[in-house]
């Protein structure tokens, strides 16, 4: 026994100091590839929307997807609530219990699933003639989404990314057999099926872990997982408030050319993500002076990254969507969303130094200022209002991390 202890450990010291002896780019190279392959699989999700959208308004029109876009935001919102911040309070636990995975997801799971029932309550007194599609496309959103941990943890990013395609084909193909006679309810019918089906097939991928009688009410998790919830609710707020008011205050057409330029920029802004997710465990072992480089570094990239970003934006509206903005809203998107470049890295570093609270102040104050800077702008500019309200609002936060990172940083 003691010698096979041995013969593993020498093992092991062989293959690791084969790791370390590794040529440098081998080790850059190892990393693009983990890096491209979870980009493809958190854009490819992203891509549903706009693509819809496309083929909607060029089929119809504008008017048609912003009467969608009311019961797609709803939806969103409620399955984020439903999700109460479990994506990050589980891959915390996964890495301490790693044995204990399956009881760990079906026991989130399990529990969030009273939220659940409450959110579809009110979905069935918001929409009461589609009120059971709704609720499908929600439960199925929220399995979807709970799925995503176990993506992250067991980094199957190009399985997950097959699983995203399928579903694009299959809803790009129903709605070009639909054609111009599509209409707001089947749209909300094919959303709710594709996305009960890629549910489904991660769960099955995953039924080691989400299969089995592992599960249990556990209300303490509500407790402890709401300072992840608020973190993420924040920050989804401050990101979609505007959308909110824009939906309430002007009519369809507009709502749905807002919704399209706007998820665009989001989509933009999520590339600074896509490239610091493979390394943000890495992020909480580094010196906060080796945080804010990073900062820098990310800001460089933004710079050369966001304006062709916005010109490939100008084409892809005026050309395949037919929506014509004026130049200053392309100036303005591009200003919006390059600060988020620069203070991501330092809210990991937050996080590092435990100043969660200091996030989710900063997101707050940035949702609130951007509501009232809507309510101000939009009855004289309208959609331009929204635009600037929010690039006025993501350099106000950017200017708050440059003095949290001289703060806690130093």
């Amino acid at each position: 026994m003691k010698m096979f202890i041995t013969i593993t450990v020498m093992i092991r010291l062989a293959q690791w100091q084969q790791i370390r002896q590794q040529p440098l780019w081998l080790k850059w190279e190892r990393r693009v590839r983990l890096m491209t392959a979870s980009t493809m699989n958190n854009l490819l999700p992203t891509l549903f929307a706009p693509l819809l959208s496309l083929l909607v308004i060029r089929q119809t029109s504008a008017t048609l997807w912003g009467t969608f876009v009311g019961v797609l935001i709803t939806v969103q919102l409620g399955a984020h609530i439903v999700a109460w911040g479990n994506h990050e309070y589980l891959l915390r636990d996964f890495s301490r219990n790693p044995a204990s995975i399956a009881r760990l997801w079906q026991t989130n799971v399990q529990t969030r699933m009273m939220l659940f029932a409450l959110v579809a309550l009110v979905t069935a007194l918001l929409y009461p003639e589609i009120a059971g599609w709704v609720i499908l496309w929600g439960a199925a959103l929220i399995l979807h989404q709970s799925c995503a941990v176990l993506i992250t943890y067991k980094k199957v990013f190009i399985f997950s990314a097959a699983v995203e395609s399928i579903g694009l084909v299959a809803m790009i193909a129903a709605v070009f057999t639909w054609g111009p006679q599509i209409t707001p309810n089947q749209l909300v019918t094919l959303f709710a099926l594709v996305t009960l089906a890629k549910a489904a097939i991660l769960l099955i991928r995953f039924r080691a872990y989400t299969w089995g009688e592992y599960s249990r009410f556990d209300l303490r998790y509500f407790m402890l997982a709401f300072p992840f919830f608020l973190l993420g609710f924040s920050g989804m707020l401050n990101s979609r408030i505007d959308l909110y008011v824009v939906h309430s205050y002007l009519p369809p057409a507009d709502v749905g050319q807002y919704q399209v330029f706007t998820s665009y920029l989001l989509y933009i802004q999520s590339l600074s993500a896509f490239i610091l997710l493979p390394f943000v465990k890495s992020i909480y072992r580094l010196q906060y002076a080796a945080i804010r480089k990073i900062s820098f570094f990310l800001f460089g990239l933004g710079l050369l990254i966001v304006p062709p970003a916005m010109l490939v934006l100008f084409l892809l509206l005026t050309t395949l969507y037919r929506i014509h903005m004026p130049p200053a809203f392309f100036l303005l998107g591009g200003l919006t969303v390059l600060p988020i470049f620069y203070f991501l890295p330092t809210i990991y570093g937050l996080y590092k130094a435990e100043r969660q609270t200091r996030v989710i102040w900063i997101n707050l104050l940035g949702s609130l200022l951007t509501l009232l800077l809507n309510l101000a702008f939009l009855p004289r500019l309208g959609l331009l209002g929204a635009v600037l309200a929010t690039v006025t609002v993501e350099w106000i936060i950017l200017l708050i991390y440059v003095r949290e990172a001289k703060v806690y940083f130093t």
